[in-house]
């Protein structure tokens, strides 16, 4: 498992369910994100200030910079980024039949071959 394609199905996983591994700065720039896109990203006075207050909206140089070239990109690097640093301990959620990546960490059926390994006790 040392040299691995991280195709957008692994990226939103690594992503999405291994945040333990995610940096203070990447952290905040996701939440940064999530806040300005629903506060509308036109800020509509309510839910920006809501999520200003709460410090979901970061003014940090360090943090924006992360997502100077978008949130898919900021994606790709964080999970690119925690691959490499974290390989060993990412408890990936593998197909048993064709080695890709389940839609989620309890996911028993595979989303690109379709095999299932579900027992019969579930």
């Amino acid at each position: 498992m040392d040299k691995i394609t991280l195709y957008p199905e692994l990226v939103n996983y690594i992503f999405g369910y291994c945040s333990e591994f995610k940096t203070d700065n990447e952290s905040k720039a996701e939440w940064h994100h999530f806040a300005l896109e629903k506060s509308g990203n036109e800020k509509k006075e309510k839910f920006y200030t809501h999520f200003k207050e709460r410090g979901l909206i970061s003014f940090e140089p360090a943090v924006l910079d992360l997502l100077k070239d978008g949130f898919q990109t900021f994606k790709e690097n964080v999970a690119s980024r925690i691959y490499q640093e974290h390989k060993n301990d990412l408890k990936l959620n593998l197909c048993p039949k064709c080695f890709k990546i389940a839609r989620t960490s309890l996911a028993k059926q595979c989303q690109f071959c379709f095999h299932s390994w579900h027992t019969k006790d579930d």
